[in-house]
């Protein structure tokens, strides 16, 4: 694998964090108060919070990119308890599930253990009948965080589940819904994933084997017709979401799986062709809270094979636009071939706003049911930042909007 920036390492990484504290104590307060008039915030539209949100975000991810920091992925309950839950990946000896790009690799990536929480509680089983069987939609949700940082765990994810349910009850009282949110392996931690699990590392196809781990689980242990699924994400967890309905369509042969209900994508990550230095140049980047340079380290991880034997990080980027026109990685550069309806939301304001919509574009032309759904205000990934943006009405409306057409 390529290496790593003398950031992330001893005496490195404690330079970096001390220059970046001083930087703050200087930054932050200037933004706050330069942010108190209107125009001179990032959209003019947006709040005094809006915008000192997005700010913040924005100064985060660029110190743990630098450093490469993303905490340690792990199968302890935690606070979140009973709701989560350890999925082994289903035996191929019983049923051929892994196939195709998928397929386990004696000395590379195999399928693994994986972590996952429910929302709003853990099934149950009452008179021999699974609360599943009596839900109208059981949501499966991957989360976003460019495949390198953040989890399936509350702090990100309890929003965005909650406003699922509550659009999927609304109007229903006696309806009732589920969310499965999967802790798939990250690139970023595949040096981890490799030493210490038998899943042989987290790139590239690592996410997309624990996404078919978890909507089998569903399938064949829990028995929730496919009917009633919904596959969802958010940024990369939308990219991993288009990955696995790929995957469903190209595979039904051997693999038997049933199609979903539907699709629901916020912003996601549909083009990973795209470098960092043409994000840089898009106006958006200027009001979005993702900085460009985060693809640099996502693809350095993620498609290390392609990655191993560049000298420069300008050969590096190039060596993963070649990797990346695999539609499994980017989606947009192939249709997928399915009837499954696919709703997706963006941002006005967020930088992959053109590579979503010229996705949407290429699912229509090839016969795709799509239909995308405009947030103005928004930066990307408004589901995952829908409370600190102030913008949980929104994203429940979408949401709404997005169940009605699968519906349709």
């Amino acid at each position: 694998m390529a290496n790593t920036s003398a950031w992330t390492r001893q005496p490195g990484f404690f330079v970096y964090t001390t220059y970046t504290i001083a930087k703050a104590v200087v930054k932050l307060p200037s933004l706050m108060l330069l942010y108190t008039i209107a125009q001179f915030r990032p959209v003019r539209e947006w709040t005094h919070k809006q915008a000192f949100v997005v700010a913040l975000t924005r100064f985060f991810f660029e110190y743990s990119t630098t450093v490469e920091f993303s905490p340690a992925q792990t199968l302890d309950p935690g606070q979140e308890k009973d709701r989560f839950v350890a999925i082994d990946p289903i035996q191929q000896a019983t049923i051929p599930i892994y196939t195709g790009i998928a397929t386990p690799q004696p000395n590379g990536i195999r399928p693994t253990k994986i972590g996952a929480v429910w929302h709003p509680a853990p099934p149950s089983t009452k008179d021999g009948v699974s609360s599943l069987a009596t839900a109208e939609r059981v949501f499966l949700h991957f989360h976003g965080g460019a495949y390198v940082v953040f989890d399936c765990r509350d702090r990100e994810m309890a929003v965005g589940a909650s406003l699922l349910l509550s659009a999927a009850t609304t109007g229903n009282k006696n309806a009732t819904a589920a969310v499965l949110c999967p802790q798939y392996r990250l690139a970023s931690h595949h040096h981890l994933h490799a030493q210490n699990s038998n899943g042989g590392g987290g790139h590239f196809p690592a996410a997309l084997q624990d996404a078919i781990t978890s909507y089998a689980h569903l399938i064949h242990r829990l028995a929730v017709p496919g009917s009633k699924i919904i596959i969802s994400g958010d940024s990369a967890g939308g990219n991993l979401a288009l990955a696995l309905l790929r995957y469903l369509e190209d595979e039904k042969a051997t693999h038997g799986l049933p199609l979903p209900r539907g699709v629901m994508l916020w912003s996601p990550w549909t083009d990973l062709s795209v470098t960092a230095a043409e994000l840089e140049k898009r106006k958006e980047d200027k009001s979005d809270l993702v900085p460009p340079v985060m693809v640099k380290w996502a693809l350095r991880v993620f498609l290390p094979e392609a990655l191993s034997t560049a000298s420069s990080s300008t050969d590096q980027e190039e060596a993963g636009k070649g990797v990346a026109e695999n539609p499994y990685i980017s989606p947009v550069k192939k249709a997928i071939v399915t009837d499954v309806p696919v709703w997706v939301q963006f941002g006005g304001r967020e930088v992959l706003r053109e590579d979503i919509v010229r996705w949407a574009e290429v699912q229509k032309q090839g016969g795709g049911k799509v239909k995308a759904y405009e947030i103005g205000v928004a930066p990307h990934d408004v589901f995952m930042a829908a409370e600190g943006l102030g913008l949980k009405e929104e994203v429940g409306e979408a949401a709404g909007d997005g169940l009605r057409f699968l519906d349709e």
